[in-house]
């Protein structure tokens, strides 16, 4: 697959943009290690200087059954385990699904297809929802823009809420994914109040993902979207209201 990255947002047409109704604006990239790393890149490029990303690695314990509600990067986000899952993986190694979130990497995580992205001696860990049917992350105050990886992110589907609209799994990732399958996603919205609650959802208590590198930043204030540094080839265009 190539490094084309779709961008999903309200109120765009044919790639033209009206920033006063089309935010949120929800950024994917193609699958692969290699398509997910060059939208990171892309991303921190269209950042103004001072954003601040955390890698999971200092300051967190990774020991089976360390498990949180509430896991708390300071400075960057909140995530919150709010609806737990259930009989899924997660109840192994230790963990449960009902205890939280947790911290994992490769010698104690119960799955197969989530790990620390990218790969290398400096980062081994990752944050996992551990199969929570809602995970909210909320950014710490005065940031316009996410981004971060996501692995294994579709087995059962699934949907981000951002501002009240729901953005669906399948579109945005495809209809069917295996394990490991890997991604970067990025969050821009003027309203800063918007990223400090974007809720994700699983369609089953058995399936989760995981993330790693969450990085929060300010974009300047774009008059197009190429100046979210994300070089498109091509477009994709979705509107999802939540559903109740």
């Amino acid at each position: 697959m190539g490094l084309t990255t779709k961008v999903f947002a309200t109120g765009m047409l044919l790639g033209v943009c009206s920033w006063a109704s089309a935010l949120p604006v929800l950024t994917v990239s193609a699958e692969g290690s290699a398509a997910a790393q060059a939208a990171q890149t892309a991303f921190l490029g269209s950042l103004q200087g001072g954003y601040l990303t955390e890698d999971f690695e200092t300051g967190y314990t990774v020991a089976s059954g360390a498990q949180s509600a509430v896991i708390t990067s300071t400075g960057i986000a909140t995530f919150t385990r709010v609806v737990a899952g259930s009989g899924g993986a997660c109840d192994n190694n230790g963990y449960s699904c009902a205890n939280g979130l947790a911290v994992l990497d490769s010698s104690v995580s119960p799955f197969s297809g989530r790990f620390s992205i990218p790969t290398d001696a400096d980062n081994t860990n990752w944050l996992d929802s551990m199969d929570a049917r809602e995970m909210s992350i909320g950014v710490d105050t005065g940031y316009n823009a996410l981004g971060f990886f996501m692995t294994d992110p579709n087995d059962a589907g699934g949907r981000f809420d951002i501002g009240g609209l729901g953005f669906n799994f399948a579109d945005i990732f495809g209809s069917s994914l295996g394990s490991g399958k890997q991604f970067y996603i990025s969050i821009y919205d003027a309203d800063v109040s918007t990223l400090a609650s974007v809720s994700v959802f699983s369609n089953a208590s058995g399936d989760g993902y995981g993330i790693d590198q969450l990085t929060v930043g300010k974009v300047p204030e774009p008059g197009t979207l190429a100046l979210l540094g994300l070089g498109l080839a091509g477009l994709g265009i979705s509107r999802r209201r939540k559903h109740a």
